[in-house]
């Protein structure tokens, strides 16, 4: 007697349901891997010293601010040796570098110089300005995960004087304490409170 032999389409039909058997076993156990997880940081995660009262009612622009090419990715950058710029893909700023630059500063300046009229640029607020911040930054990276160097050119301009704006220099090297990512962060975050505290020097003695 003849035995009737598995058509084609049954074959092919065992062979698909043991190939998605084995996938969903490898993934089960981790053989085909995964995703790393992605870590997001912030600035402005810390205070910015005392509140001077004789500028609570000043109002201030700050931005815009130029950035160098590696500081325009949400990645975390480091400089290596020779040159080479690593981007952290697991390690970002969340929604970016400068909009957390600009929105750490700003909050940073307000709380030092104890001031509701602080804004970030762009800004349509509905008060006259008394200064304007713009800033250029050079450098601010991770130099071999041992110091954050800092090279930043900003700006004051009186609003409505002639004279041209008062140009300032923050150069210096911060030291990195912590290892990873959270100690280049820590290191940014020390940079930037210096940087708001000549801000609200040079607003506090015009």
């Amino acid at each position: 007697m003849n035995q009737r032999r598995p058509s084609i389409s049954s074959f092919h039909r065992v062979r698909a349901i043991f190939s998605l058997t084995v996938a969903a076993a490898l993934i089960s156990t981790g053989c085909l891997g995964r995703s790393p997880e992605v870590r997001h940081y912030i600035l402005g995660s810390f205070g910015s010293g005392t509140e001077a009262a004789s500028a609570k009612d000043v109002a201030v622009l700050v931005g815009p601010v130029r950035l160098p090419a590696y500081l325009e990715r949400p990645q975390i950058a480091r400089l290596e040796s020779g040159g080479l710029v690593e981007l952290d893909e697991t390690d970002r700023w969340l929604g970016g570098f400068e909009e957390n630059f600009l929105r750490a500063l700003t909050s940073g300046l307000a709380r030092k110089l104890g001031s509701v009229k602080i804004v970030q640029h762009p800004s349509r607020a509905p008060f006259s300005l008394d200064y304007r911040v713009q800033l250029h930054v050079d450098d601010l990276i991770d130099v071999t995960g041992e110091a954050l160097r800092v090279r930043i050119r900003w700006s004051l301009q009186i609003e409505g004087a002639e004279e041209p704006a008062e140009i300032f220099l923050m150069q210096e090297s911060v030291p990195i304490k912590s290892s990873g990512s959270q100690g280049v962060v820590e290191a940014h975050e020390v940079a930037l409170d210096r940087l708001v505290q000549s801000i609200a020097k040079a607003i506090a003695v015009k």
